[in-house]
């Protein structure tokens, strides 16, 4: 029990670290460095890192080493098919679910959003704003799917936040698909939510073609 909550510990923090770039594509993860890092044995470790590897974070290169997953162009592509094959029809599912409560916690993340914050808390809230609906879908393996799709994008949209910004647009969008939610309209929620979903593809995209440098792994990870 005890390794199971240093792995889900140590598997939380280091996530963290990998969707805000504070650890880079390529960096490679030993687990005797991370062991000593965290102050446990390499069994912790060992689970921490294959959970990470389960949620396409990490790749094993041996026994003990996995090396961070590298961004790439091919990669976003499919994270945000797969996200608008899914996400948005589930988010129809749900919208006949979500309750009062439900909305005034989105209206909660989007006045966060609209404050001048740092990329990491604005993404916290984006995430809570939209997992507000989809959760209600009553859909878990589905809402498991999605979270996971929207962990690996995560990746990108901080890159955008971060690099890119231009959030102007996406305060509206949210603003709009609120107001669907609370309206209790599912099939304006669903195609908003897709249309939310292919525009912050397109900005991320138009960016890193010019950019593709932006993608290259530059520091590597000595825990």
């Amino acid at each position: 029990m005890a390794f199971e909550s240093s792995a889900a510990r140590i598997s939380s923090q280091l996530r963290t670290e990998i969707l805000h770039g504070d650890v880079a594509p390529g960096s490679k993860l030993a687990q005797v460095g991370l062991a000593e890092r965290f102050g446990v044995s390499r069994i912790p470790v060992r689970d921490a890192l294959a959970i990470l590897a389960g949620e396409g974070l990490v790749q094993p290169l041996s026994n003990a080493t996995a090396i961070v997953t590298r961004m790439s162009v091919e990669e976003l592509q499919e994270l945000y098919e797969l996200r608008l094959s899914i996400e948005p029809r589930t988010t129809g599912i749900a919208v006949p679910n979500v309750g009062r409560a439900d909305v005034l916690y989105m209206r909660k993340q989007l006045a966060v959003m609209s404050e001048p914050i740092d990329a990491r808390t604005w993404l916290a809230a984006n995430t809570e704003f939209h997992a507000a609906v989809y959760r209600r879908a009553n859909r878990p393996r589905t809402i498991e799917l999605i979270e996971q799709l929207r962990r690996l994008t995560d990746r990108y949209v901080f890159l955008h936040l971060e690099v890119i910004g231009q959030t102007g647009h996406i305060g509206s969008e949210h603003g709009d698909i609120l107001a669907a939610v609370e309206a209790g309209d599912a099939a304006t929620t669903a195609r908003l939510t897709s249309e939310h979903l292919a525009k912050a593809h397109d900005h991320i995209l138009d960016y890193l073609v010019d950019h593709p440098s932006v993608l290259d792994p530059h520091a590597v990870f000595s825990p």
